[in-house]
């Protein structure tokens, strides 16, 4: 059982999905643009392969990715970002191996964020108001104001980030600013109301081809980074909500998807979920369904390779989650004093599952700060 995991290098939801795999029994290879990135690095990586920028080089992204199958006699490939899913999706033709995604059209469909609060609204889920940035100030009055692309990736955009971030503008020109940004970069912004006080919760799950849920999970987040519109650096499993289970299993059905999907949703102090975020991929916090017993990524290349689904699809209630570095973070923008905030941390840590450290497999830790230290000091030198 061999599968191949495509990524930049410095994907968390990449070294996640490489531990998870080979803790099922799959061999898994590394493709990336860092010879030596950090999913690389890990002990559950068996190959790793030199894979071109998908946006930059697309043909050459294929090319790269049918040397490796061949090479190594990989049966199925992921994708770790949105870029590299829609990629794969769009040049599986070009890949001797399983693309375990739905037909193309349906794919961008999914990752369309108008055209998935359309699905959304047409079984019954909330949605925040979301409007085009053009017409935004006849919409949405009220300030703050979230900022996202409509489509977070596209590859064959040249020039274009990897990813568009969604950000949180706590004034109408810092809407108009990071909107100007985003049409710059080639993608089309949406302006969206912002709740506070709300929740952020994530309903995850495994599709068959038939859209069937054959496996969930839930979490609830209890810290995020970047403030007030960022990923889980703080997260624990929590009872299936029922209501939550029910709207996923019809939406997943009206959207034809198949295979892992992260719901996000934001609740509230009023108590009804709204939808945010459909991530048709591995994402940031994969490792706390992993690490509660909800080995997702097996489940999926389980069936994207018609082998018999692990027994175990459950994840246990009450386990925690921390992605360390980015709580460091959280710490230095909440203006907390540091070493309260260090020590604050470091107990949260204990026997939490972490996303990128592990004193079993140290090295992806040690490579993820070299990397980003890197940068910051290459930025620096600007």
């Amino acid at each position: 059982m061999r599968a191949l995991i495509v990524e930049d290098g410095v994907s968390r939801q990449a070294l996640a999905a490489c531990r998870a795999l080979a803790a099922a029994g799959w061999q898994v290879g590394i493709g990336a643009q860092i010879r030596r990135g950090v999913a690389a690095c890990s002990r559950a990586a068996s190959w790793n392969h030199c894979v071109p920028s998908p946006q930059h080089d697309p043909h050459g992204f294929a090319e790269a990715i049918a040397r490796a199958v061949s090479e190594v006699g990989y049966e199925v490939v992921f994708g770790a970002r949105d870029v590299d899913v829609i990629a794969l999706s769009a040049l599986r033709d070009e890949i001797p191996a399983v693309v375990p995604y739905p037909p193309h059209e349906r794919l961008v469909r999914v990752f369309d964020k108008v055209e998935l609060y359309a699905a959304a609204r047409r079984v019954d889920i909330a949605v925040p108001e979301t409007v085009a940035a053009s017409d935004g100030a006849l919409a949405i009055a009220a300030e703050p104001v979230v900022v996202k692309a409509r489509l977070h990736a596209t590859f064959d955009s040249g020039e274009a980030p990897a990813r568009l971030d969604t950000e949180l503008a706590e004034t109408r020109s810092e809407a108009d600013a990071r909107a100007t940004e985003i049409r710059a970069a080639g993608g089309e912004p949406l302006l969206q109301e912002f709740l506070p006080e709300s929740r952020l919760v994530a309903f995850m799950l495994v599709a068959d081809r038939d859209s069937r849920v054959v496996a969930h999970a839930q979490q609830e987040a209890e810290a995020v980074w970047p403030l007030g519109a960022g990923v889980s650096v703080r997260a624990r499993t929590v009872p299936i909500d029922e209501r939550i289970a029910a709207g996923a299993a019809a939406l997943v059905e009206e959207l034809g998807w198949s295979g892992l999907a992260e719901l996000q949703y934001v609740v509230p102090p009023d108590g009804q979920p709204r939808l945010i975020d459909f991530n048709g991929r591995f994402y940031g916090s994969l490792a706390l369904a992993v690490g509660a017993g909800a080995n997702l990524p097996a489940v999926w290349a389980a069936l994207a390779t018609e082998r018999a689904l692990p027994a175990e699809r459950r994840a246990a209630v009450g386990v925690r989650y921390q992605w360390l570095f980015g709580d460091l973070l959280r710490g230095r923008d909440q203006g907390s004093r540091f070493l309260r905030h260090l020590l604050d941390t470091a107990r949260y840590a204990r026997g939490a599952v972490q996303s990128v450290f592990s004193l079993r497999d140290p090295l992806p830790a040690m490579r993820h700060f070299g990397i980003v230290l890197a940068r910051k000091v290459r930025k620096a030198h600007r």
